[in-house]
């Protein structure tokens, strides 16, 4: 994201599980409560327990590489049921390869400049969609490859702002001007 100059705004799952209900519960065995170290590429639970690398994996169908560590004295401890739900009572750790990058952009999205910036996107963008999906009924994409997926989002905002032209005209009388070559509509 750095290399390419980017600034994205994207919220984490457990962010958009949370603005959704209020159920969600923040465990203190949860993944994003162990502290890594880099120094031994350990984990370290909340107990002040290690995780130690076990070996680095391929998922085949996401395409993902991750990193798997384990717990060397979950047995002895008194949380080991309440941490894990693995019969062997020894926790396990799967961190994919850009857990790293997730975590700067949920520390990024607590600041209240991301949260207002995020808010944006709920009067600006969010509508728009919403539209093409729900009264376009257009929820996914029929054509591949880049062009050919451009020209059709292309047609559904020429549908949905052709749309809006005869939505207004039946409320109100257009104005037309011929500017030069081009015509220029008001409402």
């Amino acid at each position: 994201m750095n290399d390419k100059k980017l600034d994205p705004y994207i919220p984490g799952q457990k962010e958009i599980a949370k603005s959704k209900t209020e159920n969600v519960e923040d465990t203190i065995f949860d993944t994003s409560n162990f502290q890594y170290d880099e120094e031994n590429d350990e984990f370290i639970c909340p107990e002040n327990q290690r995780l130690k690398f076990l070996y680095e994996g391929h998922e085949k169908e996401r395409k993902k590489k991750y990193r798997l560590y384990k717990g060397t004295r979950c047995k002895k401890c008194e949380f080991s049921k309440k941490c894990t739900k693995r019969m062997d009572g020894i926790r396990h750790l799967k961190i994919d390869e850009f857990s790293k990058e997730r975590k700067q952009l949920a520390n990024k999205m607590g600041t209240k400049e991301a949260k207002r910036i995020y808010g944006q996107r709920k009067q600006v963008v969010e509508p728009v969609i919403g539209n093409y999906k729900e009264n376009l009924g257009f929820r996914e994409f029929l054509t591949r490859g880049l062009k050919s997926v451009r020209n059709e989002f292309n047609l559904v905002c020429t549908a949905a702002n052709l749309r809006k032209i005869w939505i207004y005209s039946n409320k109100n009388e257009i104005i037309g001007k011929k500017i030069g070559n081009r015509w220029n509509f008001s409402f």
